[in-house]
């Protein structure tokens, strides 16, 4: 692991483009080089510090969700595009958020989901469950949900119907990543399944993955990546039979963020003030 951006802060959220590196820090949005590594555009944007933002982006614009409020920016130049508050309270609040190039689609507690046309910004509601969304992902013109008591929802983007719910346990879904046609599911029960995507069984699972809660982060070469923050722990998986390759343990904390590009991970989470990396090369 090596430290590469240092900005005396918990980066709770970035995206990282072909030239630059996005960061969600404190009250902050930065624009960093992604070679140089050096800070070129930092700006204010939240009133208050927050731990609990997520941030998604697109090739255009950032997509941040903290409590019951969805903030857009301009990735250019992370000018404030709108925000829109979607819920009241800790029942209303948003669990998850998927993009594609026409809505938004933000899950809310205890089952909703309300999509914002990106054009217009008219907002939909639709019912979807009794329970909550934590992950949700595109995947060509429909939406797969995992749900906090262990379903998976494959939904019809255009009229947010479940056209196929498969139960995989009585825990939290709470990560999902998709790899052509295949999806890989973390469940809060430590189990990893992989699932074929278009007659949305379960090919094979694998127990005891971690011992406490985890994400899917990525495909290198043949292997699926699992990060669990609580662990400290990144875990390689053979991406077809889900057999253990390999475990790193390096100092980790509570939550983060995982993106794998070529054969580099860039990683943060509530222990690092910045982003580190992490060579896949062996």
């Amino acid at each position: 692991m090596e430290h590469i951006i240092e900005l005396g802060g918990i980066v709770t959220g970035f995206h990282v483009t072909e030239r630059h590196i996005d960061c969600m820090c404190g009250k902050e949005l930065i624009k960093t080089d992604k070679h140089s590594h050096d800070i070129i555009l930092k700006k204010t944007v939240f009133e208050k510090e927050g731990l609990s933002r997520k941030l998604i982006a697109d090739d255009e614009q950032i997509f941040i969700y903290d409590f019951c409020t969805l903030y857009v920016f301009s990735q250019k130049n992370h000018t404030l595009v709108g925000k829109w508050k979607l819920g009241t309270d800790l029942s209303s609040d948003i669990c998850g958020i998927a993009v594609d190039k026409d809505t938004i689609y933000c899950s809310i507690r205890n089952g909703k989901i309300i999509t914002l046309d990106r054009q217009s910004y008219s907002t939909k509601e639709f019912n979807i469950s009794d329970s909550s969304m934590w992950s949700i992902k595109t995947y060509d013109n429909h939406l797969v949900c995992g749900t906090v008591d262990g379903k998976l929802l494959y939904l019809d983007k255009t009229t947010l119907s479940i056209e196929r719910a498969l139960v995989l346990g009585k825990k939290n879904i709470g990560s999902l990543y998709i790899d052509g046609e295949t999806l890989y599911a973390a469940s809060h029960d430590g189990k990893l399944y992989k699932i074929d995507i278009r007659s949305f069984e379960v090919d094979t699972s694998m127990k005891n993955v971690h011992k406490k809660m985890f994400d899917c982060v990525g495909i290198y070469e043949n292997r699926l990546i699992t990060v669990s923050y609580p662990c400290s722990e990144i875990a390689f998986w053979n991406k077809d039979t889900l057999g253990k390759i390999k475990v790193i343990n390096t100092p980790l904390k509570l939550s983060g963020r995982t993106y794998i590009e070529n054969d580099y991970m860039y990683i943060s989470s509530r222990n690092i003030l910045g982003v580190d990396g992490i060579s896949l090369i062996e």
